[in-house]
This record gives structure tokens, C-alpha cells and sequence, in this order.
């Protein structure tokens, strides 16, 4: 796979000079950060912003490891081929016009499985947006080039998408909200050829890459994909399409995918230590969560301490754990001691940790740093839930200091978030590149902190 994602150099079949169309789009983003050669196709121009423009593919000049088709579906199948006889070793469809449409659509794809059979040529696509990579800036894509306005924010989560448009919108999404971080994002479209378990590997072994999330209406080959999860060493998401019956009909007609019996599935994901989504932005959520879980070596029974300031937050967090693997953490003597010292004496100090009387008392600043190092060194607690408020004047948490404290002791630290939006994003920004996981609904942020241990219960009871 890693000619379609480090091509040295790079053919884009349907290039053209009209600002409004895909063709330029894919061009002017992959000039925008990839550093191989650029060969534009079309016998319409002889230069598009300056770059030569070649009249076939057979005229591209070496090296040309990739080309993207961005031509009517009927044109696809030969010009693939004329890429297999150039030498080209992939090619990314991202036409649409194939199985999705129809009969006359589906001779077209199936016209390119058999190139694909009969030459060697890798085909990702059709009906697909392509490959955006952060770590190297290299946008494959007809994604809009308003993309490179709010700047691709590098992150341990990678997506694999079996859909065109929504992984534009996930990134557009997520990276504008705050919410995450990407290393790359693959759209699969029909999958004729290259599919997730394909993908999936590759992601595996990418050292940018820390979890994965994938959203899929069918699996290409449902027994292998299992056993790739099972072996990995990392985080794996699955958000399954189509597991209703009317879903599934409309997986049918949006990728051509049979979608399945979802109780099956459900089960092997299970079993291959999946965490599966319910919804796209949870598919994101669990991803974010997951992306720190290798460094997280003393999360064992999740046992946690709930860090509030608010006895009503304390409460819900204690509801939302049932039934999760979670519970509130008996915190020890020791750590009961080190916070009497905060907490005025008419409140003794317990688990959820209500934290506002020791703020009047010692300023939120004290109280927390005190509060977290306690828990922290508490040998009965394997994580800790901090409830956060941002806005107005007063500062009620040095995300630095509880990082640090977190870290060192090896403990997951997640964030349930509320305040003022302007202070809520600078927030995100700032937990993002501590590493500190940050919702704003807590029972998402419970239920992504119960996956970090689960997924981790999974990894040793797999090792023995």
C-alpha cells in the first residue's frame, strides 16, 4: 500500500483548469503539500497553473508509482488499463457512476476488478474521495481546498471510511470543533479491489497512526478482517452500516454493499476485541480516547476517582458507570488524610470528590493540583474523571500540571467540559496536544473511558 499513500510521483487523469470543478480541486491540493512529481492529464491543456499537462497517460514522464481518475465512469475502465501498461502500480477512482447506479455501472466496475485480476494494477475506489494524510500533507482528494484554511491538525487517530463525502465532512468536523486530531483518512468508495483489509494492516504498522476508527456498509472479507483485529496492537472502531433492514437496502444502493446479519457481526467484533460505535462522532470519541491507551501501562480494573466541582456532576458520573466495567475507586486512608487538608471540617472528603468547598477554602488552583495528586498516588485508583468548568476569570484547572501528574503516575485522566464556547475551544486546543481526552456530554466521556479499560482488560487476558 505504500505507493498509493508515498507515490514518487503522482498522475491526475482528468486534471483541469476550471476552479469550480473536482479535477482542479484534486490538483490544487496535492500541490499544496506533496513533494513528488505532479503529472496533470488532459489533452484539452498543454499547462494548468504553470505545471506541463500531458495529452495521455502513456506520455507521463518517470517516476509515476499513482494516478487519480477523475473521468465518466464509461472512460475509467481504459484508462485504467493504460496505466497497468505504463507501469503505474495503483490507481485511485474517485468518479462515481459504477455498481452504485445500476447495471450499466456495475459492467463498468466489474470491468475494473478484472483488470485488476489480470494486470496486477491496485485499484482504490471507485465512487471514493481519496487518501488525506496530515503527517506528510499530502491531500489525494477532490475535498474542498477550503480544507487548508483551518490547517490539518496532525493527531493519533486514523479513518477508514467506505464512503466519499463523509470523510471530508468527519475531518472538516471534527478538526474545526476541536475534536480531534488525524494522522490519515482513507475513503474506500465501492471497494472493487483495495479494501479495509488492505487498509487496515498498513494503519496497523503507520507510526503516526495510534487507533482506528472505520465506518463499513459490508465486510470485503469478514473472517480475515477479524483476524487482523485480533492481532493488532492497536485500537481498532468499527461504526457498521446497514444493520437494519432498511439500512441495509440503502447500503445496497449507496456502495452496492450487503450489509449482512448485524447479530453476527456483532458478535465476531466482539470477540476480535472491536469496540464497536453507534453513531459517527462516538466512532471519533472512542478514537480519541484510545489513541493514548499504549501509554497508559497501570490501567487495570477501572476503579475511578471522580475529580468535580459540582456534587450533582459527581452523582451522574456514579449513574453512567453502571453497567460500564467501571466503578468508583475506594480511595485509601492515605489519600482521605492528604485531602482533609483542603476541605474545610465540616465536609469530609469521599469518592465522587466534590471539590468546591476546598476551592472556597484554598482557590481552585490548590485544591485541584492537591486533589489529583492525592488520587493519583492512590494504589486503589486506575484512572480519574476530572469534571472541568472554563469561563470568566477564574481559572479552575492548570491542564499542564494535572497532565503531568497523570502521566507520571500512569493514569488515564479524561475531561467532561462545560463553559463559554471561546474558552471551551482554546481548552480542547490545549488538552489535545497534552493528550488529555475532552467531551462535553460526561456519559460519552464515561463510556469512552470505560472502552480505554476494556480494551485494555482485552490486551493482557489475550496475552495470558
Amino acid at each position: 500500500m505504500d505507493f498509493f499513500f508515498r507515490p514518487r510521483g503522482l498522475a491526475i487523469v482528468g486534471a483541469t483548469a476550471n476552479r469550480k470543478k473536482g479535477g482542479y480541486h484534486i490538483l490544487y491540493n496535492v500541490r499544496q503539500g506533496f513533494e513528488g512529481n505532479i503529472y496533470p492529464v488532459n489533452p484539452r491543456y498543454r499547462e494548468i497553473d504553470g505545471i506541463p499537462c500531458f495529452a495521455s497517460i502513456m506520455d507521463v514522464p518517470d517516476p509515476a508509482d499513482m494516478a487519480i481518475l477523475f473521468i465518466p465512469a464509461p472512460a475509467v475502465p481504459e484508462l485504467a488499463l493504460q496505466c497497468a501498461r505504463r507501469g503505474i502500480r495503483g490507481v485511485i477512482v474517485e468518479s462515481s457512476g459504477f455498481s452504485e447506479v445500476g447495471a450499466e455501472g456495475r459492467s463498468f466496475q466489474d470491468a475494473l476488478r478484472r483488470i485488476a485480476a489480470e494486470t496486477g494494477l491496485r485499484i482504490w475506489g471507485p465512487n471514493c474521495m481519496g487518501i488525506i494524510d496530515t503527517a506528510t500533507r499530502a491531500v489525494f482528494s477532490f475535498v474542498s481546498p477550503s480544507i487548508w484554511e483551518d490547517e490539518l491538525v496532525r493527531g493519533g487517530v486514523s479513518l477508514v471510511v467506505q464512503s466519499g463525502m463523509l470523510s471530508g465532512g468527519f475531518l472538516m468536523d471534527a478538526i474545526t470543533h476541536g475534536q480531534a486530531g488525524f494522522s490519515k483518512v482513507c475513503s474506500l468508495g465501492n471497494k472493487v479491489d483495495v479494501n479495509e483489509c488492505d487498509v487496515l494492516p498498513y494503519l496497523i504498522h503507520d507510526p503516526a497512526t495510534e487507533a482506528v476508527g472505520l465506518y463499513l456498509e459490508s465486510f470485503a472479507d469478514g473472517r480475515r478482517f477479524m483476524k487482523i483485529c485480533r492481532q493488532s496492537d492497536k485500537p481498532v472502531v468499527v461504526l457498521k452500516g446497514g444493520k437494519s433492514p432498511e439500512g441495509s437496502r440503502a447500503a445496497l444502493s449507496h456502495t452496492a454493499s450487503l450489509a449482512g446479519n448485524h447479530g453476527v457481526v456483532r458478535g465476531a467484533l466482539d470477540q476480535a476485541g472491536v469496540i464497536e460505535a453507534v453513531d459517527f462522532k462516538e466512532m471519533i470519541d472512542l478514537c480519541v480516547g484510545l489513541t493514548g491507551a499504549a501509554g497508559w501501562k497501570r490501567a487495570r480494573e477501572g476503579r475511578i476517582a471522580v475529580v468535580t466541582y459540582t456534587g450533582a456532576g459527581g452523582i451522574l458520573s456514579a449513574d453512567f458507570m453502571q453497567g460500564t466495567g467501571l466503578s468508583l475507586a475506594d480511595l485509601s486512608p492515605p489519600t482521605l488524610e492528604a485531602l482533609r487538608e483542603i476541605y474545610p471540617p465540616w465536609m469530609p472528603p469521599g469518592n465522587p470528590l466534590d471539590l468546591w468547598p476546598a476551592m472556597e477554602r484554598q482557590g481552585p488552583l490548590r485544591a485541584l493540583s492537591v486533589a489529583l495528586k492525592a488520587v493519583c498516588a492512590d494504589p486503589g485508583v486506575d484512572g480519574v474523571l476530572l469534571h472541568a468548568f472554563v469561563g470568566g476569570a477564574v481559572s479552575y484547572v492548570d491542564l499542564e500540571e494535572a497532565a503531568e501528574t497523570a502521566y507520571s503516575a500512569g493514569k488515564p485522566l479524561f475531561c467532561w467540559l462545560l463553559g463559554r464556547h471561546s474558552q471551551v475551544q482554546g481548552f480542547k486546543e490545549s488538552a489535545r496536544q497534552l493528550r488529555i481526552p475532552v467531551y462535553g456530554e460526561l456519559s460519552r466521556a464515561v463510556k469512552c473511558m470505560a472502552a480505554l479499560f476494556r480494551y485494555k482488560k482485552n490486551r493482557r487476558d489475550s496475552k495470558g
